[in-house]
């Protein structure tokens, strides 16, 4: 019975950290699909969030391949496909058209298609140009 209890408890510390690493693709569409993302830096740096006059530009990825979010000024939406080894290809976006003054919503939008790859990490989305982070997210949030 120790034996029995020594191997279930083995097997149980051996699933809780898998689960805590960090993943690229597989098991990556679920836990993207799983969260409202908010943007928390870009291109390396930390946001600045006066750049974005309506609000801070967020990202929720469907589980149908459908990815939209607001871009600090306008909606945005179009189509994701996620491989098993991180690979991100986003489709067209489309956005609304309201004017914003400021860069924010731009250098959002160019960094997000060149965004690639995915990389989950324990509270945080980082999409990379290849091994060069652009966007990184963390869980939105709630009010």
């Amino acid at each position: 019975m120790k034996k029995l209890m020594a191997t279930l408890s083995l097997m149980v510390f051996a699933v809780v950290i898998t689960g805590c690493s960090s993943t690229k693709g597989g098991n990556a569409k679920n836990l993207i699909t799983s969260t409202e993302w908010e943007l928390s830096s870009i291109n390396g740096s930390a946001i600045n969030t006066a750049d974005y006059d309506r609000g801070i530009p967020d990202a929720t990825f469907g589980t149908d391949g459908r990815v939209n979010g607001g871009n600090g000024c306008n909606r945005y939406g179009g189509t994701y496909t996620l491989e098993d080894n991180g690979k991100l290809t986003l489709g067209q976006m489309m956005s609304t058209k309201m004017f914003c003054p400021g860069t924010g919503e731009g250098t959002f939008m160019k960094a997000l298609h060149e965004a690639n790859m995915v990389k989950v990490q324990k509270d945080k989305l980082v999409l990379l140009n290849g091994t060069k982070e652009v966007l990184v997210f963390v869980p939105k949030k709630t009010n």
